[in-house]
């Protein structure tokens, strides 16, 4: 499955701290919950655009632990 498409969608009622998700239209028509948005690590939406979802979750991973580092 390939991400076609990636939007941060404000969830209803949820937690400040979960307020966006990432959420993927993937080639099979279907979307899936990618993760939450965290407030320090930057991560452009059309940055997962053609990725497969676990390069989206290690793409994310990678730019937590910079974040973490100071390495952002």
């Amino acid at each position: 499955m390939i991400i076609q498409s990636v939007a941060l969608v404000a969830l209803p009622n949820a937690p400040v701290y979960q307020e966006k998700i990432y959420r993927a239209h993937m080639d099979t028509g279907e979307d899936i919950d990618l993760f939450q948005q965290h407030w320090d690590v930057f991560l452009p939406p059309e940055s997962l655009v053609g990725l497969t979802l676990e390069q989206a979750w290690k793409k994310r991973t990678e730019k937590m632990v910079a974040a973490a580092s100071g390495q952002h």
